[in-house]
C-alpha cells in the first residue's frame, strides 16, 4: 500500500495536470466569493446556504459521491499499472499514452456532442451518465483487473465526464439565486470534493490492506456507492427541472404584469 501511495503521488502529476487542462476555463464575476481565494466567512456562509436548501445538501452528496468514485477508481488504476510496471518511468509513460487519446475524444465530444446531448436528453440523463459508466467500470474491473479494462474504463469515465456530465453539472447552479450559485458552490467545490477524496483513500487504504491487493474484490466495494450515486442524480435531475419550471413559469408572470 505504501508502494502505491507513493506511486500516486508521482504519478498524480501528470494525471491532475492532464484533467486541469480538460476542463473548459468559465469567468465568473469578480467578487469577494472568487473561489481562487475562498475566505473563511465564505465557506461558513456556503454552509449556511447549503444546509438551508434541501436542493443544494443533494447538489452537495452528487458532488461528494463523484469524488468518492472518482478517486477510488484512480487509485484501483495506480494499483493495477503498479502491477504491470513497476518502473515510475514506465507509469508515467503509460499515463500519457492513456491521456492523449482521452484529450482527444474529449476535445471533438466537447465541440460535436456535448450542446447536442444537453438539448436532446437533457440535465437528468447528463448528471446519470457519469454514475452509470462508473458502475460498469467497477463490474468489469472486478471481472478483469488488467490494464487494458484500466485503460477502456479510463477513456469511457472521463469521455463522459466532460463531455456530458460536467456540462450537465453546471446547469444544476442555474435554478438558485446568485448569492447560492457562488457561495454555495465554491464551499462544495473547495471542502465537499476535497471530503470525498479523503473518504476515498481511507476507504482504499482499508480495503487494501483487508483483501491484501486484491483488486477484483475491491472494486466490488465501490458499487454501492455507484447505485447510490446514481440514485442521487436521478433524484437531483428531477428536482432541477421542477425549479427550472417554477422559474419560467415566474418570470412570465413577471413579464405579463410588465406588459399589462
Amino acid at each position: 500500500m505504501v508502494f502505491v501511495a507513493h506511486s500516486k503521488l508521482n504519478d498524480e502529476k501528470t494525471e491532475v495536470n492532464e484533467d486541469v487542462s480538460l476542463i473548459p476555463k468559465v469567468s465568473t464575476p469578480k467578487n469577494d466569493t472568487s473561489p481562487t481565494k475562498p475566505q473563511i466567512w465564505i465557506m461558513l456562509d456556503g454552509i449556511r446556504l447549503i444546509l438551508s436548501s434541501t436542493y443544494l445538501i443533494c447538489v452537495a452528496v452528487f458532488l461528494w459521491l463523484s469524488a468518492v468514485v472518482s478517486s477510488f477508481f484512480y487509485f484501483q488504476k495506480v494499483s493495477i499499472i503498479a502491477t504491470t510496471t513497476s518502473s515510475a518511468a514506465g507509469r508515467r509513460k503509460m499515463f500519457a499514452e492513456i491521456n492523449s487519446f482521452i484529450a482527444l475524444f474529449i476535445f471533438s465530444g466537447q465541440i460535436t456532442l456535448t450542446g447536442r446531448i444537453l438539448t436532446v436528453a437533457g440535465v437528468t440523463v447528463a448528471i446519470c451518465s457519469a454514475p452509470l459508466v462508473a458502475l460498469l467500470n467497477s463490474v468489469a474491473i472486478s471481472v478483469w483487473p488488467a490494464w487494458v479494462v484500466v485503460a477502456v474504463c479510463e477513456t469511457l469515465r472521463k469521455v463522459v465526464m466532460y463531455v456530458v456530465t460536467r456540462p450537465g453539472r453546471e446547469l444544476l447552479f442555474t435554478v438558485v439565486s446568485e448569492e447560492e450559485k457562488y457561495k454555495a458552490k465554491v464551499c462544495i467545490d473547495v471542502i465537499v470534493q476535497r471530503l470525498g477524496d479523503a473518504t476515498a483513500a481511507g476507504m482504499f487504504t482499508l480495503l487494501f490492506g483487508t483483501f491484501k491487493g486484491k483488486t477484483s474484490t475491491i472494486s466490488l466495494y465501490a458499487l454501492p456507492a455507484c447505485v447510490l450515486w446514481i440514485i442521487t442524480a436521478l433524484h437531483l435531475g428531477r428536482r432541477r427541472e421542477q425549479l427550472a419550471k417554477l422559474q419560467a413559469a415566474s418570470a412570465a408572470s413577471v413579464q405579463a404584469e410588465d406588459d399589462n
